[in-house]
């Protein structure tokens, strides 16, 4: 619930700021996301200032297991340049966990539109699972359509130059025998560059005694690395 709060002297109207009551109740529940913005968004301080306002948006408590969120991010396109064309971000996330089956995880997803028609779509997937006590899987997957949008759009050092990492591991156990298999992919800020490593297949088996002065520890090691639109 927002509302106008005004100041006064001398009962001559000075000051107006918006006044906004949030939900402080215990618990979980689902509502209205308090926006980001300054007072300068609201009134420019100067002709040159550009509006900037995020997460405008509502949260959905699903259950006690699981959430939703969804939110706009949205920055002036006037007196727009090739450097900050101004933009519009639609995000979703998605969080759930089941405790009984040792399962949790989120997805993301997001739209990024520039004002000069570039575009981009990025999505995340983080997920950890535990099957059996020796048989588990984790995955922290990230993709980005367009890796300029995010440099361009970055207002820290890490969005800008960071990469982008995702990585998958499954790993089991048949007997004495040990399974790891999983890959890795990055990709670079800026370019359509592309490294790698997929998929990996690693196979160990615990010391045999083969003889009185002899112990062997097999073992198996696969994988395939590349690197994709050099520049």
């Amino acid at each position: 619930m927002a509302r106008p709060a005004v100041m006064y002297i001398k009962d001559i109207p000075v000051l107006w700021l918006p006044f906004v009551f949030q939900d402080i109740r215990s618990g979980r529940r689902s509502g209205v996301l308090p926006p980001r913005f300054g007072a300068s968004d609201i009134v420019r301080n100067n002709p040159g200032y550009r509006r900037h306002v995020e997460n405008v948006g509502y949260y959905f408590a699903i259950s006690d297991y699981m959430d939703a969120t969804v939110w706009l991010d949205w920055r002036s396109g006037a007196r727009a340049d090739s450097l900050d064309p101004g933009w519009i971000r639609w995000n979703g996330n998605w969080n759930y966990r089941w405790i009984d089956r040792f399962l949790s995880g989120r997805i993301g997803a997001n739209h990024h539109r520039l004002q000069d028609g570039s575009r981009s779509t990025g999505l995340s997937w983080q997920h950890s699972q535990q099957f059996t006590m020796n048989r588990s899987l984790s995955a922290n997957v990230n993709y980005s359509s367009n890796t300029s949008v995010r440099r361009t759009t970055g207002f820290l050092a890490q969005e800008v130059l960071g990469t982008i990492n995702s990585s998958v591991n499954y790993g089991d156990r048949f007997g004495p025998v040990s399974l790891q298999l999983g890959g890795q992919r990055t990709q670079f800020p800026g370019r359509d560059e592309v490294t790698q490593t997929l998929p990996t297949l690693g196979l160990s088996t615990s010391p045999i005694n083969v003889g009185e002065w002899l112990v062997w520890s097999p073992n198996l090691s696969v994988s395939n690395a590349q690197r994709l639109n050099i520049p």
